[in-house]
Parts: structure tokens; C-alpha cells; sequence
């Protein structure tokens, strides 16, 4: 018995740190996403905050589970899953949502018309991406074999590693981009030209001029994830610039 809690508490204490919560009732993840759109046209900023929950031991009876939030001194009720199964999410994507807050989640059993409250989580929402180079949705690239294409990003505090991905799309108008929704554009973008992790802030692309056409946008991703201890990423901060080449 004092084996079996001694590995309980250590499992408890690493999972704290993997943005999962774990008490006597249920295991509790929650990853926090921010994603910047940067354009001419004016920034799209969207957070995103998901939230997925198992039981440890069997499935509890109830109604359902309240979903609140505390992101000043109170908690409000935000959300209601009708019903229970042995796994549970809910996904915040409130406006409310800002880069860097700090917000709390209590989830609570309601039965008949009493709320038995089992879990508490904080997390904090990441910082945004910054692209210092591209600045426009247009960029010239000539057509010598030595052509570049150079990306500079700010550092994002918190973060050591960025990925750095390029995706050739299928619009040929930044309105059509601007249209789409950011979940929706972040699913499309798959099967990238460029794919590469940095240390630094720099990224030269080589070989531009066989790379990149002018028919169509190209969408460059920059994103950092904070990984924990158990490989559960707890933090993801993404950003994103569209551009189409143009020649000399």
C-alpha cells in the first residue's frame, strides 16, 4: 500500500507539469493553442483551449458535466456535455481567449439539480508569432539558380525550438484566404515544400526560383509547442503569413 502511493503521488506531481491534472476520479489533459494570421489587411488572432477528460477507475453516474471558466475572480459557467462516457472533451474558443492570460477550468457532475464539482485546472494562453521578414503578401524572387527566399521571426519567450513549414495552396486571391477560417486553413495545410526546426530565428530557403511559382499563395507556418515530461504537448503558439511570388 505505501508503494502504491508513493508511485501515485510522483505520477501526480510529473503530470501537473504535462498539462495534465490527475486525481482519485478522472485524468483531465488541456492543451492551450494560440494561432496569428499576419496580412496587410489586418491581423486574425484566434485561442483555443481543449480540454479532454477519462475516468480512472469506472464511469461515474450523472446528468452530465458543467464546464466553467475563471478568467478574473469568478467562475461562469461556459459549457455543458449531456452526457457522460468514458472519454470527454470541450474545446474554448471563446473571444474572451487573449495571448498570454491566465484562465482556470472547474468541471462539475450535474445530477438532478446539484453540481458535484471534481476537478480544477489553470493553464495560460501562449504568446503570438512574429514575422519580421516577409512584411507583405507580395515578394519578388528572381529566376537565377541562386535565388533565396529568407523568413525572420521574432523569439517567442518560453519557447527554445520554432518549426518552420512552407505549404504551396490552392488560392490565387488573399481575400480567399482572409475568408477562410483558421481551423479550416490549418487542416489544408499538409504535404509542406519546406519543413525544418530552428534554434535560431532565421530561415534562407535555397533553390526560391524552382521552389515557388507565381500562379498561386504559398503559406508560410512558424510554431513552437511546449512538451512535457509524459510527450503530452501542453502549449502550442502558431504563426502564419501567405505570400505569392513575383518575378523582377
Amino acid at each position: 500500500m505505501k508503494r502504491f502511493l508513493v508511485i501515485s503521488s510522483i505520477l501526480i506531481l510529473v503530470a501537473c507539469n504535462t498539462g495534465l491534472e490527475i486525481n482519485t476520479e478522472c485524468v483531465l489533459k488541456h492543451t492551450a493553442e494560440m494561432v496569428k494570421f499576419e496580412n496587410t489587411a489586418g491581423d486574425i488572432e484566434e485561442a483555443f483551449v481543449n480540454l479532454s477528460w477519462t475516468w480512472v477507475y469506472t464511469t461515474p453516474n450523472g446528468d452530465g458535466v458543467i464546464v466553467e471558466r475563471q478568467i478574473s475572480s469568478d467562475y461562469d459557467s461556459i459549457a455543458y456535455v449531456d452526457s457522460i462516457t468514458s472519454l470527454m472533451t470541450f474545446t474554448d474558443t471563446s473571444d474572451l481567449l487573449e495571448p498570454n492570460l491566465a484562465v482556470s477550468y472547474r468541471l462539475g457532475f450535474l445530477v438532478g439539480k446539484s453540481v458535484d464539482y471534481f476537478v480544477t485546472t489553470d493553464c495560460t494562453i501562449p504568446g503570438t508569432q512574429h514575422f519580421v521578414q516577409p512584411d507583405t503578401e507580395f515578394i519578388t524572387i528572381d529566376t537565377t539558380a541562386t535565388a533565396t527566399l529568407t523568413i525572420n521571426f521574432s523569439a517567442l519567450a518560453g519557447f527554445d525550438e520554432t518549426d518552420v513549414a512552407i505549404y504551396e495552396t490552392s488560392f490565387s486571391q488573399i481575400d480567399s484566404i482572409l475568408n477562410t477560417p483558421i481551423e479550416e486553413l490549418l487542416q489544408i495545410l499538409t504535404n509542406p515544400l519546406v519543413d525544418t526546426t530552428l534554434t535560431n530565428t532565421q530561415l534562407v530557403v535555397y533553390g526560391a526560383d524552382a521552389l515557388f511559382g507565381t500562379l498561386s499563395f504559398y503559406i508560410i507556418k512558424i510554431s513552437s509547442s511546449k512538451i512535457g515530461q509524459l510527450d503530452y504537448i501542453t502549449d502550442t503558439s502558431i504563426g502564419l503569413r501567405a505570400f505569392m511570388r513575383r518575378t523582377p
